[in-house]
């Protein structure tokens, strides 16, 4: 695996192609460095293998969806201590209801750029007392 940069790795799972690019576009276009996946199983494939800053969960898919994601990921102890954003076009206190593991929530309807919220996440997780850092991969 290449070396860590200075650039945020966010991991996104979207079932929605016009989601998945929107999130690519928006992502890229702030510098960062993206992966955007379809389903939960691809997205925790790719949480046990790529280090990353945040992963970006939507919550209503087929299948895995992103709470059960959020739930794997926080009993995984390779990325129990990951930055766990919602994204969906429910309102947040029924998804803290449902799941109240996850760090940041992005409202899909949101006006405000995603991209300038996500790097307040990131920064404000970094400063925290006892902040984990970026995700990793287990070593093999």
């Amino acid at each position: 695996m290449p070396a860590r940069t200075d650039t945020l790795v966010i991991l996104a799972v979207d079932d929605c192609p016009v989601q998945r690019e929107m999130l690519m576009v928006q992502l890229e276009s702030a510098g960062y460095s993206a992966l955007v996946v379809e389903t939960g199983e691809e997205a925790l494939q790719a949480a046990r293998s790529v280090a990353f800053d945040a992963v970006i969960l939507d919550v209503n898919m087929p299948g895995m969806d992103g709470l059960q994601i959020g739930r794997a990921l926080r009993a995984d102890p390779a990325t129990h201590g990951a930055l766990i954003i919602m994204h969906t076009s429910e309102s947040e206190a029924l998804v803290r209801e449902r799941f109240a593991g996850y760090d940041g929530f992005l409202n899909k309807s949101a006006v405000t750029p995603m991209a300038e919220r996500i790097r307040r996440m990131v920064r404000e997780r970094a400063r925290a007392p006892g902040a984990v850092a970026a995700a990793a991969p287990p070593s093999r």
